[in-house]
This record gives structure tokens, sequence and C-alpha cells, in this order.
């Protein structure tokens, strides 16, 4: 008897039709889910883009719980769909169960002082990663093209570009076009967030036109237009990591001795001048002029004859968390002090500007494990190639900022990591096939 499916063979999945139990009735529009997420978060930028003209309080906080039912929607849509199979996606939700273990336990901890809003946040956007695998799986068992060829998602893709660069351009005018004089940037907090929303805008450009961005140029002037230093290095380290050839590391070496040229001839200028309290620190570390442990910022503003204190700040803050971890019992190893510990506990009252060691001050070794877990399994899939560049550039950037409560951003990470890695799965399946 001859066997019948639901979902006609893809051409480039191979010969062999997929086997599904989907009925007819059930089957959605084409890629329902990406369209919905994008389509979601469209509407969730040009709210935000509203309120931060505006300058509304009342419109942000709408934006604030507007970005919890996108997630519900997300997974509402996400559950009641079925979805084809996939061991690698299994292994990935194990490694989110273990993230959520971690989490409540960390909670049941320290059930008072809890920032919501970031527990929220830090709780939910790894599981975008599950609904971007699934929803491209099922892209893959329907036949169906890219979403570029939805006039609608490309209107979205237009307003997730445009709304956050209009917005930005009228604070600039406001300013003098002062960078530095910019409280805010766009619709975010600050220029660290700004600027890794743009990187994540790229792997979502590959996720919704099937094509990745293959520009070295295009990645640079995404790292410096907000003027960050720490995203350009990500940049520059992530394609050197990924897609650099001979061509591509020329460029990259050429790029870096321009850097160091223009720190020589004009070091007091914007921004070389940054580049002197990063050299001084690591001159005086080695040498034992600066002690992590005992030296005191005001010490630290004479000896480096500057109040940009950012990189060396950094580095004493990380050391003053670890002390403050190891000096804890076997459980807070394992599940941390809670959500908002890294503020409460530590002598600067600040986040440590790093989100691995966030995770297990706040969260303990069971939560970060499982975090690295999710991101060694999207990039065990992923490999060198041109879609791995803006992802990977956000896993290094993690290392120097606060970005996991950036909800926006994180989400197009997770999310486009999904769909990137099922896509690569099944392009690379033929080969398999034809090797065996």
């Amino acid at each position: 008897m001859k066997r019948t499916t639901l979902f006609p063979a893809r051409p480039a999945l191979g010969r062999h039709r997929p086997v599904t139990m989907m009925r007819p009735h059930a089957a959605p529009r084409p890629a329902e889910g990406s369209v919905l997420f994008v389509g979601q978060f469209a509407a969730y930028v040009l709210l935000m883009g509203l309120a931060y003209s505006a300058q509304s309080g009342l419109i942000k906080a709408l934006g604030n719980v507007y970005a919890v039912v996108i997630f519900g929607v997300v997974a509402f849509a996400w559950a009641t769909r079925a979805h084809p199979p996939s061991r690698w996606s299994l292994a990935v939700v194990v490694a989110y169960v273990v993230y959520l273990t971690g989490i409540a336990c960390s909670v049941a901890v320290t059930p008072s002082d809890i920032d919501w809003g970031d527990l929220v946040k830090i709780t939910l956007v790894p599981a975008f990663l599950v609904f971007g695998a699934a929803f491209e799986r099922r892209r893959l068992a329907l036949g169906e093209g890219f979403l570029w060829e939805r006039p609608a998602v490309r209107a979205m893709l237009a307003v997730l570009i445009a709304v956050p660069l209009l917005t930005w351009a009228g604070q600039l005018v406001q300013s003098g076009f002062e960078v530095d004089g910019v409280r805010e940037t766009s619709i975010f907090a600050n220029r660290n967030n700004a600027a890794v929303y743009a990187i994540t805008v790229l792997a979502m450009v590959a996720v919704i036109t099937g094509r990745p961005i293959r520009s070295l140029v295009i990645f640079m002037a995404v790292g410096v237009m907000f003027g960050t230093l720490g995203v350009l290095l990500a940049v520059v380290i992530a394609m050197a990591l990924t897609v650099a050839k001979p061509r591509e590391l020329l460029l990259l070496a050429l790029l870096v001795a321009a850097a160091a040229a223009g720190y020589v001839i004009w070091p007091e200028e914007k921004p070389f001048v940054r580049f002197t309290p990063v050299i001084d620190t690591v001159r005086y570390l080695l040498d034992g002029r600066i002690n992590l442990r005992t030296v005191t910022f005001a010490e630290l503003v004479l000896l480096l004859k500057t109040q940009d204190l950012s990189f060396v700040f950094r580095l004493k803050h990380w050391v003053d968390m670890l002390a403050v971890w190891s000096a804890g019992d076997v459980y807070h190893w394992l599940f941390g002090f809670g959500v908002g510990s890294s503020v409460r506990l530590t002598d600067l009252r600040l986040v440590p500007h790093n989100d691995y060691l966030r995770l297990l001050f706040e969260f303990g070794l069971v939560t970060v494990g499982a975090f690295v877990a999710l991101l060694v399994m999207i990039f065990a899939r992923l490999r060198r190639r041109w879609e791995t560049v803006p992802l990977l550039t956000v896993v290094i950037y993690l290392f120097s900022e606060n970005l996991i409560n950036n909800y926006t951003a994180m989400a197009f990470f997770f999310f486009s990591a999904g769909v990137l890695a099922e896509r690569v799965a099944a392009e690379a399946r033929p080969h398999a096939v034809a090797r065996r």
C-alpha cells in the first residue's frame, strides 16, 4: 500500500517524506509561530518607541506588562500545535528544566527582597530557544518558504529596525549629537543594551530572510555605532573565531592596527582616551601596584589619574563577589544567594557586569551550568558559519555586561538560535545520508 503524508517533502531535506500524526484541520497557516513572534515584538518595539518619544512612564509600564503577555501568546502557540520531534530539542528542554529548578531552589532560599522584574526576565527568556526550534521544525515539515516571502513580515522587520533608529536619532538631535549626552539610548536604558539589540536584529535578519549577513563591514559598523568598545571587541573576536579566512583576518588586523595608530596619535581624543585606563590597569596589576582585594576606588582614581574606572571596577567587583560566594555553604554554591543578591550582598551594591558571574552568585552552579549547557548545544550545531557571528558576539559580551535581563535582545538571541540551529541541522542532513 502506498504511504501518504500530510506534508510533502522539501527538496532541500532529501527524498524521504516526513511522517507526522498531525490532522489536516489542525494545520495552521505556514510558519504561524514565527510570524506571531516577530509580529508581537514589532508591536512591542512600536509601543516602547512611543513611550520613549513621549517620555511617558505609563506607556513604559504598559510595555513591560505587554512583554510578559508576548511570552504567554508565543508559549500558547507552541503548546497548542504539534511539532516534529527532535533529540536535540529534547536535550534543550531538559537543560531548561534544570535551569528552572536551580532558579526555584534559589527563590526558596530567599523568598523576600526579590526583584520580580529581573526574575521574570531571567526565568522566561531561554524558553524562546525551545519555541524557535519547534516553529522551525514545523516550517520544514510543512515545506514552506522563509518568512521574508510574506509582505507583512517585511514590514515587521522594518519596524524592528526603523523605530529604534529613529528614536535614537531624535535623542541625538536633542543632545547636540553628543553620544555621551544621551541618558537613554533609543528605547533602551543605555548604549550597551541598544548595541546588543542591534546585534541580535542581525541574527533575526537571517531567521526571516533565510540568508545570514555576510559582511564584515556591517558587523563592524553595528559594533561601533553606539560607541561601546565592549561590543566592538566582541564582534572582532566572534568573527575571528567563526568566519575569518585570510582576507577577513587581514581586514581585522588592519582595523586593530588602525585603532592602535589612532591611540598613539590622538590619545586624548574619543574614543581612544578610554584605552589609557585599561592599559594602565593591566600594567599596575602585573607590577603589583593594584591589589583588587584591598584597593579603594579613591586610590584607583589617584593612581590612574581618571574617573573612568569601568574596566577596573568590573575586575574589583568580580573579585569581591567571588569572595562572598566562596564563603557560602554548599547550598549557596549550588543555588546561589537569591535574585538581586549581587546588589544586596556586595560592597558596591551593583550588578556585576558579567551575566555568568551573576547567575553563579544569585542562582548557583546548577543554574549557570544549565545556562552554559544551552549555549554549548547551540554552538555545537551552528559551528563556524556566518549565522554564528551575531550569536557568539552576544555570548562573548555576556562576560562584561548585564544583558540577560534585556528582555527583547535576549528573546531575539534565543529564538534565532533555536531557528538557526534546526535550519543548519536540516541543511546538513542530506549530506549525512550521502556519506552513508
